[in-house]
């Protein structure tokens, strides 16, 4: 009885490979093996590949605190900077403080003619490219006297006199009295340029002093 016993009495890799078994049953793999050399490689590559198996269905571990803190804080510097690029964008697209008090007081109403002298401002190269222009004009237009259109020679030249056709005499009569008209206007047009010259100087020069009280009122 007592042998009998000893015999069916599993030995411990009996017993290792009757757990083997089971848990190759619950997970799902199962390998035969013949031989106890056999056995005993394929009990080590059996736990290995049970390890294997097992890595593979758990959850992926969590992030640890320290990086979820440096993730946060990059999110964080991201938003900062978009947030900066954003007030910078805003302020490059916003009204100049410089433009006048009419900004703050009088709203859409004057927007037009805020925005105008904004235009002026921006467009001071060209203008003054344009200032240069009349400015050749008004030399070029201003001929001195009557007198100078008279005796120009095309008119006061010997060659140019035909006192025997009565018909070019005439022609050179009216030619003087349209000269004398065009001097006449050209000197209106350089005085009335004179005038507007002036004036865009003395509206310059009172911008520019509302500027800078402007920006005193804004600095104080």
């Amino acid at each position: 009885m007592s042998e009998a016993a000893a015999d069916s009495t599993p030995t411990p890799l009996e017993q290792l490979e009757l757990r083997l078994a089971e848990l190759e049953l619950k997970i799902g793999t199962s390998v035969v093996s013949s031989s106890s050399q056999t056995q005993n490689i394929d009990v080590t590559s059996r736990l290995d590949n049970l390890l294997r198996i097992e890595t593979s269905r758990r959850p992926p571990a969590p992030p640890t605190a320290k990086a979820s803190d440096a993730s946060l804080h990059t999110k964080r510097a991201a938003l900062h900077q978009e947030f900066r690029t954003i007030d910078r964008l805003l302020s490059e697209l916003a009204m100049s403080p410089l433009a006048g008090p009419a900004a703050s007081v009088g709203g859409n109403a004057n927007a037009p003619l805020l925005f105008r002298r904004q235009e002026i401002l921006a467009s001071s190269d060209s203008m003054k490219r344009d200032m240069e222009v009349l400015s050749r004009i008004r030399e070029l237009t201003m001929i001195g006297s009557e007198s100078n259109v008279v005796n120009c020679p095309i008119i006061a030249s010997e060659r140019y006199n035909l006192p025997s056709d009565p018909e070019a005499k005439e022609r050179l009569e009216r030619l003087c009295f349209r000269a004398a008209e065009v001097h006449k206007r050209s000197t209106a047009v350089s005085i009335r340029a004179d005038r507007m010259l002036d004036s865009y100087g003395k509206v310059m020069m009172a911008l520019s002093e509302k500027m800078v009280l402007a920006e005193e009122q804004i600095k104080g």
